[in-house]
């Protein structure tokens, strides 16, 4: 074995001393420290990361029920939010119209408090028409001579889409059992 690889120190001195008759050597010095460099500073990253827990406020959980006169609501996107953290919770209602909120991880809740409410019921967006050749002389890139898309509507009243306008509120209580907020909605 040759004696440049027996002792690290060595390794290194005979490095330096070897650049100055095989310039490449130069190069792949840089490299070689470059990538132990990355390689320590992601190391260093990475024992940093998890071990303790977030600072993160506790949440509770939340569901309900979301009814347009009387009928369930189907694929509504339903946001809670804390009226002084301005904290938010999302839930989606299934064909049932029933929801359940998330803030950090899916459906642990909200935190406690009161919450200002809005409800919004998008449809999915219409199949998107297929794009011309990119070849042909009347090729044109999409948006070009084009209107901007219309912004997408509610199929609900515009009223619920936001917490200022919706008159819906919900308080969520840290008394250990789930919090039920039925949400009634009118035309």
């Amino acid at each position: 074995m040759p004696g440049y690889l027996q002792n690290g120190s060595a390794f290194f001195s005979n490095v330096r001393l070897a650049s100055r008759f095989h310039p490449g050597w130069s190069v792949m010095q840089r490299s070689v420290s470059f990538t132990l460099f990355i390689s320590c500073a992601l190391t260093v990253v990475l024992a940093g990361c998890g071990g303790e827990k977030l600072n993160r406020p506790p949440v509770f959980k939340v569901t309900g029920k979301v009814t347009l006169s009387g009928k369930p609501v189907a694929n509504a996107d339903v946001t809670f939010i804390h009226d002084e953290s301005k904290r938010a919770a999302f839930g989606k209602t299934n064909a049932e119209g029933v929801y359940k909120l998330t803030t950090f991880a899916a459906n642990d809740g909200a935190v406690e408090g009161k919450h200002s409410i809005k409800v919004v019921d998008i449809p999915a967006p219409a199949a998107t028409p297929a794009l011309a050749d990119t070849e042909s002389p009347e090729y044109q890139p999409p948006g070009i001579g084009q209107d901007t898309m219309p912004k997408p509507k509610s199929n609900l009243p515009a009223k619920y889409s936001d917490p200022a306008t919706s008159g819906l509120f919900g308080v969520v209580n840290a008394d250990g059992g789930e919090n039920v907020i039925d949400l009634q909605l009118t035309p």
